[in-house]
């Protein structure tokens, strides 16, 4: 078995007319997984299921990849350990199949707790699937109702899958330091050197723009997914009249995970970056698709009357409707492009380019991570940076920020009832909803990661220690008085 990936671009090239609509006719989109046996056959209600992810609420182009990796491993492990097809799986192949990835005795076969138990989760979706569709009797895996507490605080009732280990906790979150981004920032995407100047040998392109994509990502902790679905027209203007430092602006709900729209915070400075960028780097790269007569890629949409509240699209029936941003999910934003009032092209909606004047997917985004680390590496960095570094490098410093200055308002006397809400409660609940995280506790792994957090700890254990300490005395003197009482007598 083997995972292979949409692609109506090369379907084109290969002679496919129209391929982006024929795909789409069958329920298929550009990046969609599919997976083939060894000889060559194709299972359509498997591969039916890898199509049906994104109504599913699997939106992520990484997740689907997640997923069909995650069928392809359990496949793979039935076949050959089993002699069975997935179709056919039961509780005893669940438990033959934690056996080889936990406990196996080769070290290098285990996986993680937190690996097995994303694999579960998503095997548990395709079983649940599976049998809405009458396509097995049963799920091979045990539930058993649980609850979990939502971001406002409600408990909610919820199915557990047994297979997932309980004990499993989160690895121990990446993020780097003030000094290692700015690294990162400088020597990996820059290409300076550690003297601060230029770099001669580096061959690195669109540097700027990567720098910039980096500043958003360590300045807001969108996820890369959020930031490359980004559009030109939707964002906000920069309005140099103000003093605030920062502008807020609502992430349309299709383009972050699960719908969860949010609002975050656009710091003025990486407004003006990113508006730096499109205005040079991103007009260089349209002038060259223009000279190339402005070709559109395979399924391209034509979007007209772009502003901040919305574009018109064509829509089933042929007509063109207006439809706002807040409505449009990232494959059709990767795929529009813009003309003006006269009908002259004015590029692709979103944000970031490559060279060819399409879109930056996110494979490049990673690829371009992966290369600039190494540069940092092989200049003796020892930096190990990815889109989500960055996501978790804001939530830790910003949360750091938070509880510093709440530690600094309790220090100016302004203590009162809600103390200990203020201290920990207000951060963290407000980083959960600037990182759009469902529930509070996944928030909370960030707060083991800042130097004020572990002062917080040192300080309740040194009052703890000190309160020991000093009712210890004062027991040793109670009973120190007591001998001279009455025998019998009761010291308390």
């Amino acid at each position: 078995m083997e995972i292979f990936f949409t692609d109506p671009d090369a379907l084109e090239a290969a002679g496919v007319s129209d391929a982006t609509r024929a795909l789409a006719r069958h329920g298929l989109h550009a990046g969609a997984p599919f997976i083939l046996s060894d000889d060559g056959s194709y299972d359509i209600q498997l591969n039916r299921f890898l199509w049906s992810l994104p109504t599913l609420g699997v939106r992520s182009a990484h997740s689907w990849r997640a997923y069909a990796l995650d069928l392809l491993t359990w496949g793979r492990f039935l076949q050959e350990h089993r002699g069975k097809t997935l179709w056919h799986a039961d509780r005893d192949d669940v438990t033959a199949f934690h056996r080889a990835r936990r406990v196996s005795p080769d070290p290098t076969q285990v996986v993680s707790a937190s690996t097995w138990n994303r694999g579960v989760a998503a095997l548990d979706k395709f079983y649940t699937w599976a049998v809405d569709e009458a396509l097995v009797e049963r799920t091979p895996f045990k539930h058993y109702e649980g609850s979990r507490r939502t971001g406002s605080g409600q408990q909610v009732r919820v199915r557990n899958n047994r297979a997932a280990e309980k004990a499993a906790k989160r690895g121990n979150v990446k993020f780097l330091s003030v000094p290692r981004y700015a690294a990162f920032r400088d020597i990996g995407l820059r290409g300076q050197l550690r003297t601060g100047t230029a770099d001669s040998s580096f061959r690195g392109r669109n540097a700027e723009r990567n720098v910039v994509m980096a500043e958003l990502l360590v300045t807001t902790g969108l996820r890369i997914e959020e930031a490359a679905s980004l559009c030109w027209p939707e964002l906000p203007a920069l309005d140099s009249q103000t003093n605030t430092k920062s502008v807020p602006f609502d992430l349309a709900p299709p383009t972050a995970k699960r719908d969860k729209g949010r609002k975050i915070l656009l710091p003025h400075r990486v407004l003006r970056a990113v508006a730096d960028y499109v205005e040079i780097e991103r007009s260089l790269m349209l002038d060259r698709w223009r000279a190339r007569g402005c070709p559109l890629p395979a399924g391209a949409v034509v979007g007209s009357q772009a502003d901040r509240r919305g574009v018109r699209v064509p829509m089933k029936d042929g007509k063109l409707r207006r439809v706002p941003w807040s409505r449009l999910p990232p494959a059709l934003r990767s795929r529009l492009y813009l003309v003006d009032d006269q009908g002259r092209a004015l590029g692709p909606a979103c944000v970031w380019l490559g060279q060819e004047g399409r879109p930056v997917s996110l494979s490049a985004w990673e690829s371009v991570f992966v290369r600039a680390s190494e540069r940092c590496r092989t200049c003796g960095i020892d930096v190990d940076a990815t889109p989500h570094v960055l996501r978790h490098t804001f939530a830790v410093h910003l949360l750091s920020a938070l509880i510093q200055e709440q530690i600094g308002s309790v220090e100016k006397g302004e203590m009162n009832d809600g103390v200990y809400r203020r201290i920990i409660g207000d951060p963290l609940d407000h980083l959960r909803r600037l990182l759009g995280h469902s529930s509070i506790t996944t928030t909370y792994i960030y707060l083991g990661c800042t130097d004020q957090a572990q002062a917080l700890i040192d300080g309740a254990v040194d009052a703890w220690a000190s309160e020991v300490v000093d009712t210890a005395h004062h027991v040793s003197h109670e009973i120190d008085n007591s001998s001279t009482q009455a025998p019998g007598a009761n010291p308390w």
